[in-house]
């Protein structure tokens, strides 16, 4: 564990995250705006979104079994490489005029497989590099990265696929992947417990079973996964059909990506306030029950609005409030687990959270189809609040976080 927060490795690993950030951002939003010009179809945008979900939802446990044992220095650099050259061969064909709808998702599919194994080896690498008082900074920090770069990356990226056209932007995210993945051979990896042991199926397996024997024997772990997969397949599908959405608003290009850079913005504010002030235990549990409760319900309101800017500004609140929920959440269930078997559990985690959101984006695009989807977003935001109200009111939750 290294003794202070802005450490030359946290340093290098933030940086190698941001450039990649910044050409993922302006890929999803080219990409996106192509697959829709050529279809037309919510469903379809909804199926394109959920594919990477998907392949975390039923890989990542036993991807963080792997990563266990393997260098996770090799696993970030060699999956940023990956996709990097993927998506310079998407982006010859994007030129060429090559590109289509299957060859678009074949990339989706090819792109999530590396990041299935890329995310657990930086989350459990996290956990390393950050002091452990200072978890809630340190993941505070990360996300106010990625958070400013989305706020301004947003708010230009109508006007930059325009000006830019789809097949330089897609060469642009290739390049960032590799140039990331450059910075990131240099940071100084520790070992993890299992690193060095085969990799087998046997070995896997094995550990899918320790995972889930340590799932299921805490109390509060075995309430928070099926939760986690809850709350987002009723709340997140909206994330991923905000085009459509805008569009069905009649909100122009530049509007919709402003309206992201507001959600963006309240987000930004969240953490770099988390990252300066300390919060006592009975605080910290306090704002997270009120973030993720009041983002949900600002979310129903913001949807049925017809002007943008009371939409924006309800947003804008919704998301510093679900900020606060999540980056309290997070930091508290990184130190609760093992050391032994961290990113198989990890895995579990991340496969309930993403699962959920894989299934809202595809049950929420059909029902664009039926339903005007403004009214498909405020229900499910709706069905969503008994839920996080439970959670949220249940005295294991209040335990976890008053005690990590």
């Amino acid at each position: 564990m290294q003794r202070k927060l802005w450490n030359k490795d946290f340093i290098l690993l933030l940086q190698g995250n941001a450039i990649s950030d910044i050409g993922d951002l302006l890929y999803s939003v080219a990409i996106g705006y192509w697959v829709y010009e050529k279809t037309g179809s919510s469903a379809l945008m909804g199926v394109m979104t959920s594919i990477a979900m998907f392949v975390t939802m039923f890989l990542s446990p036993f991807a963080g079994s792997i990563v266990d044992k393997l260098s996770r220095r090799f696993v970030i650099v060699g999956m940023d490489s990956l996709r990097g050259l993927i998506m310079l061969a998407l982006g010859v064909l994007a030129w060429t005029d090559s590109l289509s709808v299957p060859v678009v998702l074949l990339a989706a599919f090819a792109a999530s497989l590396c990041s299935v194994f890329f995310n657990p080896a930086v989350n459990t690498l996290m956990i390393d590099l950050i002091p452990h008082d200072d978890m809630v900074r340190g993941q505070s920090v990360f996300s106010a990265s990625n958070a400013l770069i989305n706020l301004v990356g947003k708010a230009f990226s109508g006007v930059l696929v325009a000006f830019l056209g789809v097949p330089l932007i897609v060469v642009l995210n290739g390049a960032s992947y590799l140039i990331s993945a450059v910075s990131e051979m240099f940071i100084r990896v520790p070992r993890t417990v299992q690193q060095g042991e085969k990799v087998s199926v046997k070995g896997v397996l094995a550990d899918f079973g320790k995972a889930m024997k340590a799932i299921f024997s805490d109390r509060c772990l075995k309430l928070f996964i099926p939760f986690a997969l809850l709350l987002n397949l009723l709340a997140a599908g909206p994330l991923s059909l905000m085009l459509p959405f805008c569009m069905e608003k009649g909100f122009t290009m530049d509007m919709y990506g402003y309206l992201l850079s507001v959600e963006v913005a309240g987000s930004l504010l969240c953490v770099l306030l988390l990252g300066i002030f300390k919060l006592k235990p009975r605080t910290r549990f306090a704002l997270m029950a009120i973030g993720f409760i009041g983002s949900q319900a600002l979310c129903v309101l913001a949807f049925l609005m017809t002007d943008f800017l009371p939409m924006a500004v309800l947003l804008f609140l919704s998301a510093l409030l679900n900020a606060a929920g999540n980056s309290i959440f997070n930091a508290a269930l990184m130190l609760a687990l093992p050391e032994e078997n961290r990113g198989a559990i990890l895995g579990f985690i991340e496969a309930a959270s993403v699962g959920g959101c894989a299934l809202s984006a595809v049950i929420y695009g059909l029902l664009g189809e039926i339903f005007p989807l403004y009214l498909v977003f405020a229900v499910g935001s709706l069905i969503s609040l008994p839920f996080a109200l439970y959670l949220f009111s249940h005295r294991e939750t209040k335990d976890f976080i008053l005690t990590h």
